[in-house]
C-alpha cells in the first residue's frame, strides 16, 4: 500500500499545475458569474458559465490522464521497468485524475450554492428541483470523464505498441481506431442486442421548473452496467496491451 501511495503522490505531481491552474480557472468563472449578477437582468444568465464549466468537466480526467501519459512517454523505459504491474501504474493515473475532477466541481458547487444564497427568493420555487437536477449531473459527469480517460489511456497504450512496428503512420491507424469504433459502437446501439442489455431497471426522473419545464428523463441501471463494463474492458484490455506488447 506504501508503494502505490508514493506512486500516486508521483502521478499528482506530473499533473499538479494543470490541477492549481483548473482552479484558478473556476476562481475566475466565479468572478465572471458575479459580475453578470450584477449587469443582467435574468438571474439564471448569470449562471451559465458556472454551468458550462461544470460539463465541461468530462473532459478533465482524460485531460490529466493524458498528461500523465504523455510524461511518461518521455522517460518510458523507466515507466515500464517499474516492478508493478501495468494495471497498479494506470489505476493510479485514473484515480488521480477523479480526485482532482471530485475537487474542482466540488469547489464548483459550493460557490454556485454561496451564489445562489443572496438569490434565494428568487429561485425558492426551483429549490428542490435545481439541487436534485446537480446532484444527478455529478455523477453522470464522473462517468463519463472516466469512460473517456480510460479510452484516452487505451488509444495512448496501442500508439505506443504501433510506433515501433509502423512509425509514423501510427497515428493514422489510431485516427481510422477512434473512427471505427465510434461506427461500431452506433450501429451496436441500434441493435435489439443492445436493448437487451441496457433498457432494464427503468427509471423516471422528473424537473418541473417555474419558467420552463422539461420532459420527463429516462435512465436505466442496465446503461450504467453496460458503460462500467466497458471501462474495465477497456482498463484491463489497455493493461495487457502495455505489459505485453509495448516495447522500447
Amino acid at each position: 500500500m506504501r508503494a502505490w501511495v508514493a506512486l500516486f503522490k508521483k502521478d499528482f505531481k506530473l499533473t499538479r499545475t494543470l490541477f492549481f491552474v483548473g482552479l484558478l480557472i473556476n476562481l475566475l468563472i466565479t468572478m465572471l458569474t458575479i459580475y453578470l449578477g450584477m449587469n443582467v437582468e435574468d438571474t439564471l444568465l448569470m449562471f451559465i458559465p458556472v454551468a458550462a464549466t461544470i460539463v465541461l468537466h468530462v473532459l478533465y480526467v482524460p485531460i490529466m490522464v493524458f498528461i500523465s501519459l504523455k510524461t511518461e512517454a518521455n522517460q518510458l523505459h523507466l515507466w515500464l521497468h517499474n516492478p508493478k504491474s501495468a494495471s497498479t501504474l494506470l489505476i493510479s493515473k485514473i484515480v488521480n485524475g477523479l480526485i482532482m475532477s471530485v475537487i474542482s466541481l466540488l469547489m464548483l458547487y459550493v460557490m454556485s450554492g454561496l451564489l445562489i444564497i443572496p438569490k434565494f427568493s428568487l429561485i425558492e420555487a426551483n429549490w428542490t428541483d435545481t439541487w436534485m437536477s446537480g446532484l444527478l449531473i455529478f455523477p453522470h459527469i464522473i462517468l463519463i470523464s472516466t469512460l473517456i480517460g480510460v479510452l484516452v489511456m487505451f488509444l495512448w497504450a496501442l500508439y505506443q505498441f504501433l510506433k515501433f512496428k509502423i512509425g509514423r503512420w501510427s497515428w493514422l491507424v489510431i485516427i481510422g481506431t477512434v473512427i471505427l469504433t465510434g461506427w461500431i459502437s452506433t450501429l451496436f446501439e441500434s441493435t435489439k442486442l443492445y436493448r437487451l442489455l441496457t433498457q432494464w431497471g427503468s427509471m423516471e426522473i422528473n424537473f418541473s421548473f417555474s419558467t420552463f419545464s422539461l420532459d420527463p428523463i429516462q435512465v436505466y441501471t442496465g446503461e450504467y452496467f453496460y458503460n462500467f463494463f466497458i471501462i474495465i474492458g477497456l482498463f484491463f484490455l489497455t493493461a495487457w496491451i502495455i505489459d505485453n506488447k509495448v516495447e522500447v
